[in-house]
């Protein structure tokens, strides 16, 4: 059942000068559910049980996206957008029923003109690399480890390792859907509709902070890798993970091990380094010790 509104005089006139100017409104997500709605049939106007996206929208107007009008990507369900911000535009004032039919997947398509244009524009310009656009987490692909991410009604994609400067992750727990992230444009292929983006270029290099440091200086970090193939790795810094070696007097350390390094040597240009482990300050974990998870 549709819930009947009241509009006020303001209020409609808002809504008429959106519609009227085809302006990109911004709505959160209340609820989504089936209702009967007017929709066009053979050039009637018929009322027909369509899913729909329950939006309120600034001050307090609710309005309708049929799920057609939701996004060109077919969803099993909109239910997990329930929460989320979307950009609209108001397709049709139904006055009779006092209601607003909004359409998203029309407020993309004006936002995605422009951001095409906007691209060809900046990468004429040879400065694509200086602008920095707001996205959108759309989805993750665990499979691929590939994060979706909508920037400007478009959908974009990127690798896992452009998501930070931390060597290695799981992107299911440090990737949440809907948050709202910074992202540059790595590449994109206009024709073939594909743009890759990264949020690791948005952020300062870790790596250019160990310009600073010297050989021989120590420093404390912590172990995050130890095997028999690769060997240790310690990560002094967020981002900055570094091959270690340790003496044999010491005893073999285990990941989570808190240690003091040595700097052997630093390559902040090639992002490369090494470091000599010289103590455990924390003491030493014990690889049998069962309740070690408490202290992790």
């Amino acid at each position: 059942m549709l819930e009947t509104q009241t509009w006020s005089k303001e209020e409609l006139d808002s809504l008429a000068r959106a519609h009227r100017n085809q302006e990109i409104i911004e709505g959160i997500v209340q609820s989504v559910g089936f209702l009967n709605l007017p929709v066009k049939e053979e050039g009637k106007t018929v009322l027909k049980e369509t899913e729909v996206a329950i939006f309120r929208l600034r001050g307090g107007v609710k309005a309708y996206c049929p799920e057609a009008e939701f996004s060109d990507r077919k969803y099993k369900s909109l239910n997990g957008f329930v929460g989320s911000i979307q950009n609209m535009v108001i397709e049709r004032i139904d006055l009779d029923h006092q209601i607003a039919i909004v359409s998203v997947k029309k407020a993309d398509k004006i936002k995605a003109e422009g951001f095409w244009s906007q691209l060809d524009y900046l990468e004429k310009k040879e400065s694509l690399n200086d602008e920095i656009f707001e996205g959108t987490v759309s989805g993750i692909n665990g499979k691929s480890d590939t994060i979706h991410v909508r920037v400007d009604g478009v959908d974009c994609f990127m690798l896992r390792n452009d998501w930070d400067w931390n060597r290695s992750f799981d992107i299911s727990t440090v990737v949440d859907r809907g948050s709202k992230i910074n992202v540059k444009v790595v590449k994109f292929d206009k024709e073939q509709g594909l743009v890759r983006v990264s949020r690791k270029l948005t952020m300062e290099d870790p790596f250019s902070k160990l310009e600073n440091l010297k050989e021989m200086q120590v420093v404390a970090g912590r172990v995050v890798e130890v095997s028999q193939i690769h060997g240790l790795f310690v990560q002094i810094e967020e981002g900055v993970v570094l091959k270690a070696i340790k003496p044999r007097t010491l005893e073999e350390p285990v990941v989570g091990d808190i240690v003091s390094c040595r700097i052997r040597e630093i390559d902040a240009r090639r992002r490369r380094g090494k470091v000599v482990i010289v103590d455990y300050p924390r003491g030493k974990k014990k690889i049998k010790d069962l309740g070690s998870f408490l202290f992790e």
